[in-house]
């Protein structure tokens, strides 16, 4: 049987990262005596690295500010974790996909202590069998998506996203990609050949790709 691992990112493709994640920047914003930030600008922000989102959250950040996100950031999430919630028909693909023989994936920007804090919050903590943080030393997906697929060696792979950041990956690992439209950044995904607008599309399209 063919090994197929199919590999999604996590804000804006499995979870609905902005209930409990613009409150919980806000409640940061607050706290530091930031402006507290429109909930699109802070979504904006969501699957970039780090330092983009430290800019979108504490505009002009400082060494404070730094050290307060990556010190408290995950409890104040934690707070509202009870928000967090899976986007319509994601469980249901995942056990899809099981069925029909692949293994599943996260590929994120984010580190690994946010990314099972995430998959747990929405239900999927039994669904995801790989989980790939961008690790020290990685500068995009691109890297973190090619240590995955080495590691696990699928025969066929696909990577399944809401921005031009996971199609790049994409593109740099020779894998197709499918853009989801439902996501975050429905605007960059126009260009994209291969797109779903519901998550419930996902093991059609990936199997329509990937096939036997």
């Amino acid at each position: 049987m063919t090994k197929k691992l199919a590999v999604f990112d996590l804000d804006g493709t499995l979870s609905r990262t902005e209930l409990f994640s613009v409150p919980a920047a806000q409640e940061m914003e607050r706290l530091l005596g930031y402006p507290v930030q429109e909930a699109s600008h802070i979504i904006a922000s969501f699957g970039t690295n780090y330092k983009d989102t430290m800019d979108a959250i504490f505009p002009g950040w400082d060494q404070k500010a730094y050290d307060f996100y990556f010190t408290h950031g995950g409890e104040i999430q934690a707070k509202y974790l009870d928000r967090a919630m899976p986007y319509d028909g994601i469980p249901e693909a995942m056990d899809r996909l099981h069925a029909i023989g692949y293994e599943t994936a996260v590929c994120s920007n984010s580190n690994i202590r946010y990314i099972k804090m995430c998959v747990s919050a929405i239900g999927l903590k039994d669904k995801m069998d790989y989980l790939q943080e961008l690790e020290a030393g990685m500068d995009h997906k691109g890297q973190s998506l090619g240590k995955l697929l080495r590691e696990v060696s699928p025969e066929k792979a696909v990577m399944v996203g809401d921005t031009l950041l996971d199609r790049q990956a994409a593109v740099d690992n020779q894998i197709p990609f499918i853009g989801c439209v439902y996501g975050f950044r429905p605007y960059e995904m126009e260009q994209v050949e291969h797109t779903a607008a519901h998550a419930s599309e996902l093991p059609r399209l990936i199997e329509g790709l990937l096939g036997e």
